[in-house]
């Protein structure tokens, strides 16, 4: 069976954790940003779903049960901050390590890869265009076809600031120029102005959209 290529739907990052924890593939995380930002965001994602940071109960993230330690030892973590450091990590990605279960046979189950907020990663670079995304979108297809996993890209809204245009799955429907460098002028509708494409019909030529999306 040939690895799934998915752009999924999570509005925030404590809820992409969530998910992955408690799915059964051995996932490989990329995350485009620091180290810092992505605490610092996740902490913000925690609050918020917290009526009461108070008396609400721990949120189950935070919530050290082995159950959830065990879990969590099938992720790893990996931090992109820039496109350069993304793309050389991807143009060095290999074969997956293989799941063992807990009897000592190996897993069936395919291992995924998974990638938050690769495109505001590009949103403050020249490289927002359509032949910019265009060449990360090939090299992430092309990094986890190589390594045999499935594939999913997130973009998760910024949790200390949820209008932000920046950041989440608005970010599909934003129009961007279709060369690098394109002189961009954004409009009240966060397109930018002259000839453009939606960032959707970009990735639609790898991916299949969630229907949430």
């Amino acid at each position: 069976m040939s690895p799934t290529f998915t752009i999924a739907h999570c509005d925030l990052v404590s809820d992409l954790l969530q998910q992955l924890l408690e799915g059964n593939s051995d996932t490989h995380l990329i995350v485009c940003a620091t180290r810092a930002e992505f605490l610092v965001q996740l902490t913000a994602a925690i609050r918020s779903q917290r009526a009461d940071p108070d008396t609400a109960p721990r949120h189950d993230l935070l919530t050290k049960t082995i159950g959830l330690l065990a879990r969590s030892s099938k992720i790893r973590l990996a931090f992109c901050p820039s496109l350069e450091s993304l793309r050389a990590y991807l143009a060095v990605f290999g074969p997956a390590v293989g799941v063992t279960t807990d009897d000592g046979s190996h897993s069936q189950v395919r291992k995924l890869l998974a990638v938050v907020d690769m495109m505001a990663l590009h949103v403050t670079t020249l490289e927002f265009s359509a032949q910019g995304l265009s060449r990360s979108l090939a090299s992430v297809v092309e990094a986890s076809s190589r390594a045999g996993m499935d594939l999913r890209l997130y973009e998760c809204m910024n949790a200390l600031d949820p209008s932000s245009g920046v950041r989440g799955e608005k970010l599909w429907d934003v129009n961007v120029p279709l060369l690098n460098g394109s002189v961009r002028i954004r409009s009240d509708q966060n397109a930018w102005g002259g000839r453009g494409v939606p960032v959707k019909r970009v990735a639609e030529r790898w991916f299949e959209f969630d229907q949430n999306l």
